[in-house]
């Protein structure tokens, strides 16, 4: 019978750190759980901010949206210039145009 004052974890980590839960699983599975760590906190600001695209022409976030795959995967400036019937050079000064709005909203956020 277990008694409900007395913890079932050790109160210190072991050489092996802390015994977390999750330590089983992962030795069962071979896999580590999902990391914060690889969250891009500009995207997922851009994505709560629902103003945060106003600056653009349509044709800037589709550049934008498509070249970083915010709604799919991310597409070549190749495949860009081609399906916007542009030279890749124009496809990259749209590109550049966006990303340039987008750094001015994201220091109007940071400030």
């Amino acid at each position: 019978m277990h008694d409900a004052g007395v913890p079932t974890l050790p109160l210190f980590p072991t050489d092996d750190g802390w015994p977390y839960p999750d330590a089983a699983s992962v030795a069962l599975s071979g896999t580590e759980p999902f990391a914060d760590d690889d969250i891009d906190l500009d995207a997922l600001e851009l994505r709560a901010d629902p103003h945060a695209f106003d600056a653009l022409t349509p044709v800037e976030y589709e550049v934008l949206s498509r070249r970083f795959g915010l709604h799919g995967p991310p597409e070549s400036m190749k495949q860009l210039a081609s399906d916007l019937g542009c030279s890749h050079a124009d496809a990259r000064d749209i590109l550049g145009r966006a990303i340039d709005k987008m750094r001015s909203r994201l220091r109007e956020i940071d400030s």
